[in-house]
């Protein structure tokens, strides 16, 4: 038939709908309403399967929940998947789907080493093993000495809400910068405080001022920050991208401790690394207070 719905309390096919189910929703209607719906990726709900264990011959991957493939997968705590018998390498650490009723080897799993029957399952695993399955890479593990050197988490994995959007930010706040000459540039640095959204798409360095975003797209980026008492001149503020300049603002103040603040648009690509830089014009001997950077996903 053309038209078919699920979801009844009754009617044809048991009370499952009007598809002409004899037993209840075949898996190839469920996986049909899941990709439809949602589509493949990580939901944001949970803590987003983030994954830590630098250091330590565990991998935990934190609560969440996935479609893959259109099959659900859900993980209400946190897992450990034990790494210290695995030769060093780099592996692939993925949700995987197992639809038939034979085991999959994989090189590690919360309960060994396979993924069990009709089953979607976190796993460490080889490019052959994962190779002709159905899977969402989650990021990569890096096994040295029987222990992780390196986890990097693949930021292409994150799917949306279908209620409020999950916001991806970063900001930091209590910057500070001097301006001791005219006509120069200054980073705004020394941040005192920070936050990072939990998916881990950006990281920050509150020392030197730097965000660094490690996902490609167009981004919301805002400054604000106080100057000192001259009321002469100007103040410009300028966006780096990895250290160069690519937007920029700037004030005449009329009165002390004027405010300078600007949002920009501003389309990175992974690994880019932004601060803020800023200058005074005809005004030696000023400074930069309290100032905020923040970063969104647009």
């Amino acid at each position: 038939m053309a038209e078919q719905s699920i979801g009844m309390a009754t009617g044809n096919g048991i009370g499952y709908g009007d598809g002409n189910f004899s037993s209840g929703y075949p898996s190839s209607r469920m996986t049909a309403m899941e990709t439809k719906t949602l589509s493949d990726g990580v939901l944001q709900v949970g803590s987003l399967l983030a994954m830590t264990g630098t250091g330590s011959g565990t991998l935990a991957i934190a609560s969440g929940a996935a479609v893959v493939g259109g099959y659900f997968y859900e993980n209400t705590t946190s897992s450990s998947i034990v790494i210290s018998s695995l030769a060093n390498a780099t592996y692939n650490v993925a949700i995987l789907v197992n639809a038939t009723a034979g085991s999959l080897s994989v090189s590690r799993s919360v309960a060994g080493t396979t993924v069990g029957t009709y089953s979607v399952r976190l796993v460490v695993a080889t490019a052959g093993q994962l190779s002709g399955q159905t899977y969402l890479q989650l990021g990569t593990v890096t096994v040295t000495g029987a222990v992780i050197s390196a986890i990097t988490p693949d930021y292409t994995m994150y799917g949306t809400t279908t209620q409020l959007p999950f916001q991806s930010y970063a900001y930091m706040t209590g910057g500070t910068a001097t301006l001791t000459n005219v006509n120069t540039q200054y980073d705004i640095a020394g941040f005192t405080a920070s936050s990072v959204t939990s998916d881990a798409i950006f990281s920050v360095n509150t020392t030197t001022g730097e965000i660094t975003t490690r996902r490609t797209g167009l981004y919301i980026v805002s400054y604000y920050g106080q100057y000192g008492t001259g009321t002469t001149g100007q103040r410009n503020a300028r966006l780096n991208v990895n250290g160069a300049q690519t937007q920029s603002s700037t004030i005449t103040p009329v009165a002390s401790a004027a405010y300078l603040s600007a949002t920009w648009l501003q389309p990175l690509t992974a690994a880019d690394v932004i601060k803020i830089s800023t200058n005074t014009i005809t005004t030696a001997g000023q400074s930069v207070s309290s100032a905020y950077l923040t970063i969104v996903r647009a």
